[in-house]
């Protein structure tokens, strides 16, 4: 549901703005405001993403967890498709996912969302879940084979 609302509200949200803006400044002003914001924020998503695939490659190369280059890269993807898309309100909130401590601020809120989901904290109640705690001893032979051959036909 929340989704036909967003591709319902977000059109009917640039349509308004196109006419207000249009009716202010004139059509040539507006489309060439369109084409600026697009050009700008092409160029800043290409920076921005060269940074984070470069921060990305340094904590991979140091064995460290890449998901925060990962989700900004992500964010900084989905900023560059919403300034591709004509529009004010699109171009309001591509700009804004391009300003870092924005982008921070949002990875954390969608990080704590989505890693709370999976996440066994105690003194929570898990329904229809089977926890197993156990202990196992490798029994794998030396020679690398998973079966022991018999070698001792009296056994």
């Amino acid at each position: 549901m929340w989704l036909f609302l967003l591709f319902f509200t977000v059109p009917v949200i640039e349509i308004v703005l196109f006419i207000k803006v249009g009716g202010t400044i004139g059509l040539m002003p507006t489309v060439f405001i369109i084409l600026i914001t697009a050009i700008a924020g092409t160029v800043f998503v290409k920076q921005q993403a060269s940074q984070l695939f470069d921060l990305f490659k340094r904590k991979a190369g140091r064995l460290e967890d890449p998901s925060e280059p990962i989700g900004h890269g992500v964010l900084v993807l989905f900023a560059g498709a919403l300034l591709l898309t004509p529009g004010f309100f699109t171009d309001f909130i591509g700009f804004l996912l391009l300003i870092p401590n924005f982008r921070y601020w949002l990875f954390r809120k969608l990080e704590q969302k989505f890693i709370h989901v999976g996440r066994f904290d105690e003194g929570t109640s898990y329904q229809n879940k089977t926890i197993y705690d156990a202990e196992y001893k490798d029994v794998t032979p030396n020679d690398g084979s998973p079966w022991k051959k018999n070698t001792n036909p009296k056994d």
